[in-house]
């Protein structure tokens, strides 16, 4: 018995610490995501493995390792994948975004059926601060909660196929231009859609676009 390897107190073999500290990625999939959270699950060993905010706040770091404008690389040490995998979700959620919610279709002859096309424009990142917007509320839409895009393309009868991309959205700063099919008196203002009472490029620094 004296050959046998030995195993010291309050250290687990090499191949539990793995598992219990590392998600392993393999070609067909991840291992080791699920994690101990039983705090004695390694009593026996001499290994506290239960969970403290002291003891996460003194292993949990986080390395940037790019941040650029548009997006960011980091990574979280000393953290179950469950937490991280919480983080995930909370930036995915809590993170305000600005998108096309409603798209109103005046002559669409394209091949992409309305709803398709509108999905797709759903899609699309927009180059607006969320911070200088307020919440919609009521759905009265105004300068301070709603921007407008006008997507304006046309292919000539014979001429080659043209392809349409994000960059040809149009921002309105003015508003909507599209005008409400309604009998309208003499001298009245044509009503359109979205109805701005000033111009949001006095409340945006730069023009609003999209990334």
């Amino acid at each position: 018995m004296d050959d046998a390897p030995t195993q010291s107190r309050n250290k687990l073999p090499d191949h539990l610490e793995l598992q219990r500290t590392r998600v392993v990625c393999k070609a067909d999939a991840p291992t080791h995501t699920e994690g101990f959270q039983y705090s004695g699950a390694f009593a026996a060993m001499g290994v506290d493995n239960s969970v403290s905010v002291e003891k996460f706040c003194n292993d949990f770091k986080i390395k940037i390792n790019r941040l650029t404008e548009d997006d960011m690389e980091f990574d979280m040490i000393g953290v179950d994948a469950s937490m991280a995998n919480a983080f995930r979700r909370i930036l995915i959620a809590e993170v305000p975004t600005m998108a096309i919610e409603k798209v109103l279709m005046v002559d669409n002859t394209s091949v992409i059926a309305d709803e398709v096309l509108s999905h797709r424009l759903g899609l699309i990142p927009l180059d607006a601060d969320p911070r200088i917007f307020d919440y919609l509320s009521d759905d009265v839409q105004n300068e301070r909660n709603t921007i407008v895009y006008k997507l304006h393309v046309s292919c000539e009868k014979g001429s080659q196929r043209l392809t349409v991309k994000s960059g040809q959205l149009e921002w309105l700063p003015e508003g909507s231009q599209l005008t409400i099919a309604a009998t309208a008196q003499s001298g009245d203002k044509q009503k359109t859609y979205t109805s701005f009472g000033q111009s949001q490029q006095k409340t945006s620094e730069s023009p609003l676009g999209e990334v």
